[in-house]
């Protein structure tokens, strides 16, 4: 289990000797990863079929060297391997030459990507009500089981979010009830904040 121990004393620092939070290292990886979709795809496809349980892909091991992330032990381990497990899957591929688009959307709320999906005015919650009360009431494995398949059907709809909320949400699982909490409120105030302003442009449409 991830402790408030090991994650305090075990941060990466900056080049300026601060330390630099997991969620804005989150954000790093997806403009990296967006990188190796358009110069590395087959490390890109590593990551994609990577099991986030047992990760074992040489990509996955080489980018947390690189940040100095590999002395948390395997369940700080295998969030990291969810989280870029899903980056990858939500990074396009699809896009022109030299144009690296990634997953991060520092602008769109988790909770607003899950019920817009890619429409403007959806008649339903591209992510469903039911799917996202288990999201929200599920912890530890059967959270990461519903989040691997959620970034799936995500990046069939070709929909990006704020990384740095993902992260923070993934991490806080399982170590910070009370930060863990928030981070579920949050996306579920946004998702119904969506679901509100959809409804009220569809009866001015009407009027």
């Amino acid at each position: 289990m991830t402790t408030r121990e090991n994650v305090a004393e075990h941060d990466p620092p900056t080049e300026q000797g601060e330390a630099r939070s997991w969620d804005a290292i989150a954000v790093s990886f997806a403009g990296r990863i967006a990188q190796l979709a358009q110069h590395r795809r087959g490390d890109l496809a590593e990551l994609r079929r990577m099991d986030p349980e047992a990760p074992n892909a040489a990509v996955f091991w080489r980018l947390l060297a690189e940040e100095d992330l590999l002395c948390h032990g395997s369940a700080v381990e295998r969030k990291w391997a969810l989280v870029l497990h899903g980056i990858a899957l939500m990074t396009p591929t699809n896009v022109g030459d030299g144009d690296a688009r990634t997953a991060h959307n520092g602008y769109m709320p988790v909770g607003r990507a899950l019920f817009l999906g890619r429409e403007v005015q959806p008649a339903s919650g591209f992510y469903s009500e039911t799917r996202l009360n288990r999201l929200l009431t599920a912890r530890e494995e059967m959270l990461r089981t519903l989040l691997a398949r959620m970034f799936r059907m995500l990046a069939a709809g070709s929909v990006s979010f704020n990384w740095r909320e993902m992260a923070r949400f993934i991490f806080n699982d399982g170590y910070d009830e009370v930060a863990a909490e928030e981070a579920r409120r949050r996306i579920a105030r946004a998702y119904y904040q969506a679901e509100r302003h959809n409804a009220s442009a569809s009866i001015d449409q009407d009027n």
